[in-house]
């Protein structure tokens, strides 16, 4: 059976918190462009979204949003998603002719949610900035002085304003003073360098602990005093111990039965997790990131022959260190007692492990022939590894909100 690719692309509100996810798909042989059967490709991705995967599983209760072509929406292929969870985009080179847009009137009528991808203004585009509820702005398209002619152009119509493709703190922060609403991009990956900062001081004794649980010497009862030391730390753990994600059939109700339960490869990733996911400031999404990428290193990892799973989920979780500490990966990795081809890896993608990063990151992108070309069965690891970081983070997320209260 031939392989298929999801890939899945968080949109965030102004505040950083996820507002829904866009699709993408591929299906078959990963060697052929999408867009040569646009129509098939969103029936496909539909498709395995609501019967082979679930869509709940793959985007929660988000909206999700995926690519229709016009015979998508001519041939009434809408009507296989329901309106209520996914929303249609459509490409502003499509023939815009009566004939479609009396059907984008009917699909909105039905209560469809409709975004116009890739806008660049036109008189026939202007006809349908009635019907759509979100415009998607391609900030590397448009450049700077495009994307705030188009944004004052837009904005008396009074639809939501996605900026796309915005890939630094800056292109961010520059897309929210000219008053875009959405923001899609791997800017929420980056660190937000600050010059002659360094690591502020309460991220470094963050970095100390991970440091500490790094050591490939550590021993159980020395990660227990450590848990022990922070009352936080020892609750979240019988939370997440308790949590769905195990299904045990009893009640764990103390530290030294949880971390007996655990064993200390996975003691040692469940604390690194919560210790970075306890960094204030970041969205949760990049912990979301970080798992899949963590998880799907580790499922690859089968292809090689040297390293251990352990290893290489570390591998993944720490290649968005930089973005949590907020500091160049060099110094952040120089902290760590990482072995050279780990720091070459996070540093600069090369070996093995580097290829392993640099498949994930092109999944993530939708450069499905790059990843093809990377890992055997990557479109497969990474569904597998998005679905279980889905669940993980449920309960990592469930576990600190019980933590805060």
């Amino acid at each position: 059976m031939p392989e298929a690719f999801v890939a899945r692309q968080p949109i965030f509100d102004r505040n950083l918190h996820v507002a829904g996810y866009e699709l993408l798909f591929r299906g078959g042989d990963a060697t052929s462009a999408m867009i040569a059967d646009a129509e098939g490709a969103t029936a496909s991705v539909v498709l395995n979204s609501f019967t082979e995967i679930g869509l709940e599983r793959l985007v929660g209760a988000k909206p999700a949003w995926v690519n229709v072509s016009r015979e998508f929406v001519l041939d009434g292929l809408a009507a296989t998603v329901p309106p209520s969870v996914v929303g249609l985009e459509i490409l502003e080179d499509e023939l815009l002719d009566e004939r479609f847009v009396h059907a984008l009137i009917e699909l909105k009528r039905q209560g469809y949610r409709i975004a116009l991808d890739d806008f660049a203004y036109s008189v026939s585009a202007e006809r349908l900035l009635s019907l759509v509820d979100v415009v998607k702005l391609d900030l590397i398209g448009l450049g700077r002085e495009g994307m705030a002619r188009e944004v004052a152009r837009l904005k008396p119509h009074g639809m939501t304003l996605l900026a796309e493709k915005v890939e630094s703190h800056e292109e961010h922060a520059y897309c929210v003073e000219l008053g875009c609403d959405l923001f899609q991009g791997f800017f929420f990956c980056r660190p937000e360098l600050l010059h002659n900062r360094g690591i502020v001081a309460n991220r470094a004794s963050v970095l100390q602990i991970v440091a500490a649980l790094q050591d490939p010497t550590v021993q159980l009862g020395q990660l227990e005093r450590m848990i022990g030391r922070d009352v936080g730390l020892s609750f979240r753990l019988l939370r997440y111990i308790n949590s769905a994600f195990f299904g045990l059939r009893f009640e764990v109700s103390s530290i030294g039965q949880a971390l007996a339960l655990l064993g200390v490869q996975n003691l040692r990733r469940w604390a690194t997790l919560t210790v970075l996911a306890s960094i204030d400031g970041k969205p949760p999404e990049l912990t979301v990131t970080a798992l899949v990428r963590a998880r799907f290193c580790e499922l690859a990892g089968d292809q090689l022959a040297g390293p251990r799973p352990g290893e290489l989920f570390t591998l993944g979780l720490f290649s968005v260190i930089d973005a949590l500490m907020d500091a160049p990966i060099e110094e952040v990795v120089a902290m760590i007692p990482f072995p050279s081809d780990m720091r070459d890896a996070l540093i600069a993608r090369e070996g093995e492990k580097g290829e392993l990063l640099g498949c994930v990151t092109a999944l993530e992108a939708g450069d499905f022939d790059s990843a093809q070309r990377l890992v055997r069965g990557a479109g497969d690891l990474y569904l597998e590894a998005l679905l279980w970081a889905n669940d993980a983070s449920n309960a990592l997320f469930e576990e600190s909100a019980a933590a805060a209260a």
